[in-house]
């Protein structure tokens, strides 16, 4: 190849890089031959108002991806002026491949629990339902009580009894207290209607209000009073029938009305059955009782073991209203 030829390609090279590489080549191609033999046949010659306004700049700043194969395929040179141009490109293919990219995805900083779910409701607590009891194995009016002693005998006719206290249940009905004791009720049973000439148990239901006995108060909060020899229960007619008085010189020792303190160990600790009192109520029964037993069979009244009786009248209390009922059942 011709020097001339050499020369044109420099400067037709060199146009790509820019204004002041071109006029370097032009001055060493102006030192061999006239300007006129620098014409390339194939590419017209650069004019000074062509290399005024660089026609490749687009090119250096989006180069396409057909024009960076062109670039591939093209034979490399190590010319300086090839090496200035290879270093000019990257700034602008980096800004290609950015804008290319595609924008990040937002990122979300709320919190899991807020984005993605609601807080749990805390747990509903259960409350549980009043307990129930059961109906009382007799059917007599209990009235305003919540503490009940039932005694049940399988007939009339029988001289024990089956005694168990109850209480009522928060959500209707019965409960026990404690177990079932055997009683000693009266020689002739228990009646319907009792009589001051029969030893038989009064059936019905009775209120619980005043006890007594030999021995000190056991801890009952029931009216309570410590017998002496001159306590008697009346049971001779008149006002005073079937009631407590305490005289040491009314009479009341006449072999019918019963002297209290004498009657141990019986009366060591009693509770008064409540029955019918004063003139009118003669000659139906008196000086009915709950109280200690001795193993026998009573004149009328319901025995039980002392230690027994003891837990009741310590368990029964004026503000329960405490009924005692007697039957068969």
């Amino acid at each position: 190849m011709s020097l001339g030829r050499i020369v044109s390609s420099l400067a037709a090279t060199a146009a790509v890089a820019g204004c002041a590489v071109v006029a370097v080549g032009m001055s060493r191609a102006g030192t061999t031959k006239p300007a006129a033999e620098l014409t390339d046949p194939v590419t017209p010659p650069v004019t000074t108002s062509q290399r005024a306004t660089p026609t490749f700049a687009p090119r250096i700043v989006a180069p396409t991806s057909s024009s960076a194969a062109a670039s591939s395929a093209r034979p490399s040179s190590t010319h300086p002026a090839a090496t200035h141009t290879t270093h000019a490109a990257p700034p602008a293919t980096s800004h290609v491949s950015t804008s290319a990219a595609p924008p990040p995805k937002p990122t979300s900083h709320a919190p899991a629990s807020t984005t993605h779910a609601a807080p749990k409701p805390p747990p509903a607590t259960h409350t549980p339902a009043p307990r129930r009891g059961i109906a009382l194995p007799l059917q007599y009016s209990t009235g305003s009580a919540t503490r009940v002693i039932t005694v049940t005998a399988s007939s009339t006719g029988n001289t024990t009894a089956r005694l168990q206290a109850w209480y009522k249940a928060p959500g209707g009905g019965w409960l026990h207290y404690g177990s079932a004791v055997t009683a000693h009720i009266g020689a002739d049973g228990m009646s319907p209607s009792p009589s001051e000439f029969r030893s038989a148990t009064p059936m019905g239901s009775f209120t619980l209000t005043q006890a007594f006995g030999a021995l000190s108060d056991p801890g009952t909060s029931l009216r309570y009073f410590k017998t002496t020899w001159s306590d008697y229960w009346i049971s001779s007619p008149g006002e005073y029938y079937n009631t407590h008085q305490r005289c040491s010189s009314c009479g009341y020792d006449n072999g019918t009305n019963e002297q209290l303190r004498a009657a141990v160990p019986y009366y060591n600790y009693a509770v008064v059955i409540n029955t019918p009192s004063g003139a009118a109520a003669y000659p139906h029964g008196s000086a009915f009782f709950l109280h200690v037993t001795d193993g026998r069979a009573t004149a009328g009244c319901v025995a039980i073991p002392q230690s027994k009786l003891v837990t009741l009248m310590r368990w029964l209390a004026p503000s329960t209203h405490p009924r005692i009922l007697i039957g068969t059942a």
